[in-house]
């Protein structure tokens, strides 16, 4: 009889391993557990009606088509005083014939045509500056030309929850379903992102919004000096600013369906690709403590993932039946509790077809995550459009 020393060391080591995977696991179940549950479960909570007039703006760069689809359902909200104001940014298309049509058409519609030539702020963040500087409201409402509100109610749910000590209400965009894996694969993706700043914004550690759907007070925008704290960096006009304003006190987080809007996804896999690297780069201006937070939850998922193969391989080659039921029993136990929270989640959020995508989408992002990361380190992006 011959020792297999080989054997006898992957089996010591197997062991090990499963301790690291339950440990990342553990972290994984806490986050669900304690943040994620909250919007999964968490009722829509019932405000009253808002009364104050509110600024909607959009800006807009060559958008001519999406502004024809769409700003008549933003002009033709139910809300009894409201103003939308375009900032047109040096558009070279058919921009100006359109917006000509609808001032004719609608009083409480407003066109700033800016040059881009004297911007001194990189990306969206003039053309924003101006249209805020420009509002007659004190509450400012804004989304993006590719989008449309999901329903005739959009500014009168998301201006609901503003009350005396409310400066900013985040809400949810999401992306008009069609055929096809990249369009699961993105919707997937705008779920998960909400998941993690509409949970912790519930539990009253905010971090971001999305410039689709974000609501906030001229004044707490004159009290943050605008975009100054960033202005070098030429996106996070959005989740920047959110980053630095909000805190769990004066922030709000709205997902009522009423309150959503509803985006063009990306059509093509190089597009989505320089979307989410934009993101992931405005990300590591975040605040040190945002930053921990997010970076302790994805590493746990990309550990876990890891070291569940690694043990699982090992405890193939040595036949450990036991081992084997261990380490799938937290793969498992961690898939359970996604399909749950997830389930949950896309309930609120009114997106369907991806639910049982979810742990296959799952590996995908903890993969491409880091490469995209890391892509960011040699590949720079200068425009905004």
């Amino acid at each position: 009889m011959t020792f297999d020393f080989f054997s006898y060391f992957t089996s010591s080591i197997t062991n090990q391993l499963i301790l690291v995977v339950a440990f990342f696991a553990l972290i994984q179940f806490f986050y669900y557990g304690l943040f994620f549950s909250r919007l999964a479960f968490k009722k829509h909570k019932i405000y009253p009606e808002p009364s104050h007039p509110v600024s909607v703006i959009v800006c807009a760069r060559n958008e001519y088509q999406n502004l024809k689809d769409f700003l008549p359902m933003i002009l033709e909200q139910d809300y009894p005083q409201f103003e939308v104001i375009l900032i047109n940014d040096d558009s070279d298309d058919e921009t100006e014939f359109l917006t000509r049509d609808l001032l004719l058409r609608y009083p409480h519609f407003r066109v700033v045509n800016i040059n881009r030539s004297i911007s001194f702020i990189k990306g969206k963040k003039f053309a924003l500056s101006i249209g805020i500087k420009e509002a007659k409201y004190k509450h400012i409402l804004l989304t993006d030309a590719d989008c449309c509100p999901a329903s005739s109610s959009w500014i009168r749910s998301m201006q609901s929850a503003f009350t005396d000590s409310t400066s900013i209400v985040l809400g949810y965009g999401r992306y008009e379903k069609e055929k096809g894996f990249l369009n699961r694969l993105v919707r997937f993706d705008t779920v998960h992102t909400a998941l993690q700043y509409l949970s912790l914004a519930l539990s009253k550690m905010p971090y971001m919004g999305v410039g689709r759907n974000l609501s906030y007070t001229q004044a707490l925008f004159e009290e943050q000096k605008g975009f100054t704290s960033h202005y070098d960096v030429q996106y996070g006009d959005d989740d920047l600013f959110v980053n630095k304003a909000a805190n769990g006190k004066n922030t709000i987080a709205i997902y009522n369906p009423l309150a959503h809007t509803v985006s063009i996804a990306p059509k093509t896999w190089g597009a989505w690709f320089r979307q989410k690297k934009r993101h992931l780069d405005t990300g590591k201006h975040y605040r040190f403590g945002t930053k921990i937070i997010l970076g302790l939850y994805s590493s746990s998922s990309f550990f876990f993932y890891i070291f569940f193969a690694i043990s699982l391989f090992l405890s193939i080659y040595n036949i450990n039946i036991l081992n084997l039921i261990i380490i799938n029993s937290f793969f498992f136990l961690r898939l359970i509790t996604q399909i749950i929270i997830y389930s949950g989640v896309c309930k609120k959020l009114k997106e369907k077809g991806i639910i049982w995508l979810v742990p296959f989408f799952d590996i995908i992002f903890t993969i491409l995550n880091p490469f995209w990361a890391f892509s960011n380190v040699f590949i720079k992006q200068n425009k905004w459009k």
